[in-house]
């Protein structure tokens, strides 16, 4: 019988990458398990493990700090804090040192790996998935109870293929510094932690292999594709030429001349795309640039509250960074979302039931013009520096597009006044995000100058499911037949008005939806910088009228909630 080869899992970032093998050996610290504490030393025991949760929430603090310009990145972490502040999990381990007359470190342990295999149970993805959590605050609280710098200074070489049963957030963001070429984990789903810090890396990852680790070797040389989700231990010298071709290694790209321009891409058949670049810091527009983008397709500035912290960034504070925006993209237009202020983004200063359906968005600014106004008068003195335009998110009504309007005009009095007079013409858009708005269009495109899909609220709005909510995250599904009718009613009419339509959502990055979404007439995409470059390639690879078909097909079948044939009906499509 043949050695198994080839190993099925789920990819979490795609990308294709042929290299030698480095397994993540996790480190055992040295410590004394007892169980025969004396009164005396089970005090000394319990102030031991006060201390080291004292540490461990403080260190989880700091990282969140650091990791303020990576809204995913530093949700996982505070999620950590809350669940390190659990009565529950603090109970459990304090009981077992009081009662059981156990070490902290043997406590510690035994309660963490209770509590894993009680999620590991749940019949909940979610939860499953999100087991590494407790691993995770386990391993970080041991390490302050017994601190061993060698522990901490793992070498992980350049250039390898992490191998590894599992990697926890924390070990995520540490392997995030180093040069991998990729991941492959035995555990974990695609929404897990690992998948989704991968992603921000941008680094091919596969999770879910089931037993990998016990199928290589360092130093092995192995084929990883992470875009099909599979590995292949013993590859053909033809599938190694191919990876080769597909392999991205993440080495540092040239800078691009100022001359070179947008990087022009076309579908199959000749008609112009356009791929702007979705950011979440300024330190991300050069890397856009660099990679040929057609502009800035989203500044989510709700950044600068994250690089000022302590408080709100003044006028002043924010023209200089908009206007260092616009100058390092050289005239490529840059679309600004004002704050975007509430719900699942940044704090609006109170707490709501619902705030998903709550004071957000535009809500919030409207309610607070003085704020607002202070943004707005940054945006339009900074627009002298480039190509700038305005979206204004969580648009429902035409009033709040006509009272923005006002605040504008407003604001270049003001500025008139001070004997700055503003001479472009800046265009003024709304993000399409709740239903409301997409069946509103034919009324609002007298007032706005262009379109921008916002498809992760626009779905969760028109299908009842907050995207946040694992009891019903199985419904949040963009391959629902409503949501595709209503993205193509979005572009039918858009394009009827000559309004420019581009979409910023997640779909726009996921290179699974590019062919179908150029199939419901969208011919303007933004997409995360990490997923650009197969975006790109995606819209290179298929016919307008080939895009066509294959939407049509898959409406069909989406009516009949045949998904898995959907996802089969597109990786097949081509030319």
């Amino acid at each position: 019988m043949e050695e198994k080869t080839t190993f099925k899992g789920i990819s979490a970032y795609p990308g294709t990458v042929y290299g030698k093998v480095f397994r993540w050996k996790q480190f055992k610290r040295k410590r004394e398990d007892r169980t025969d504490l004396s009164p005396d030393e089970i005090k000394e025991e319990v102030e031991l493990l006060k201390k080291g949760l004292f540490k461990t929430e403080e260190d989880l603090s700091d990282l969140v700090q650091k990791s303020k310009s990576n809204i995913e990145l530093s949700e996982i972490l505070e999620s950590q804090i809350v669940f390190l502040n659990d009565p529950l999990f603090r109970a459990r381990v304090f009981e077992r040192i009081a009662q059981n007359n156990e070490s902290a470190g043997l406590a510690l342990e035994t309660a963490v790996s209770s509590l894993y295999d009680e999620f590991q149970s749940i019949p909940d993805e979610f939860f499953r998935e999100r087991a590494d959590h407790i691993l995770d605050i386990g391993k970080r609280i041991e390490s302050n109870l017994y601190p061993d710098k060698a522990a901490d200074q793992t070498k992980i070489p350049d250039d390898v293929i992490l191998i590894a049963k599992e990697i926890t957030p924390s070990e995520m963001i540490q392997l995030g510094k180093c040069k991998l070429r990729g991941i492959a984990t035995d555990f974990g789903g695609k929404t897990g932690h690992t998948a989704i810090i991968a992603r921000n890396y941008g680094i091919p990852t596969i999770v879910g292999l089931k037993n990998i680790t016990s199928h290589v070797e360092d130093d092995d040389y192995i084929l990883l594709d992470a875009t099909k989700g599979i590995l292949n231990r013993s590859p053909g010298i033809d599938e190694i030429k191919l990876a080769g071709i597909r392999s991205e290694i993440h080495k540092t790209q040239p800078v691009r001349e100022i001359s070179d321009g947008p990087r022009e891409i076309k579908t199959k058949d000749g008609k112009k795309f356009s791929l702007r670049a979705n950011i979440d810091s300024e330190d991300e527009v050069d890397l856009a640039f660099e990679q040929g983008a057609d502009g800035i397709g989203l500044v989510r500035t709700e950044i600068l509250f994250i690089r000022y912290i302590e408080f709100k960034p003044t006028e002043e504070e924010q023209f200089a960074v908009y206007k260092r925006i616009l100058l390092k993209m050289v005239g490529r237009p840059v679309t600004f979302r004002v704050w975007d202020i509430g719900a699942d983004k940044m704090e609006n200063g109170y707490e709501e039931a619902n705030p998903f359906l709550g004071n957000r968005g535009i809500r919030y600014l409207l309610r607070h013009p003085h704020f607002f106004k202070e943004q707005l008068r940054a945006l339009l003195r900074a627009s002298e520096f480039g190509t700038m335009r305005i979206m204004l998110p969580m648009i429902t009504t035409l009033s709040e597009i006509l009272q923005t309007k006002a605040l504008v005009a407003e604001s270049l009095e003001e500025l008139k006044t001070a004997g700055l007079v503003i001479t472009k013409k800046i265009p003024i858009g709304i993000m399409v995000e709740t239903p409301a708005c997409a069946l509103n269009l034919p009324f609002l495109g007298n007032h706005v100058d262009f379109y921008s899909v916002g498809t992760n609220d626009l779905l969760q709005y028109l299908l009842a499911v907050e995207r946040n909510n694992h009891l019903v995250g199985d419904l949040y599904n963009p391959w629902q037949v409503v949501f595709l009718l209503l993205l193509k009613n979005i572009a039918d009419v858009a394009n009827s008005q000559k309004k420019p339509i581009s979409i910023c959502g997640e779909i726009g990055s996921d290179p699974m939806f590019t062919a179908v979404l150029i199939g419901l007439g969208f011919r303007d995409l933004s997409s995360a910088l990490p997923l650009m470059k197969e975006v790109g390639e995606k819209v290179q690879e298929i016919s307008t009228w080939k895009a066509k078909l294959l939407a049509e097909q898959v409406i069909g079948l989406a009516g009949e909630e045949k998904y898995e044939e959907i996802e089969a009906l597109v990786l097949e499509t081509k030319g």
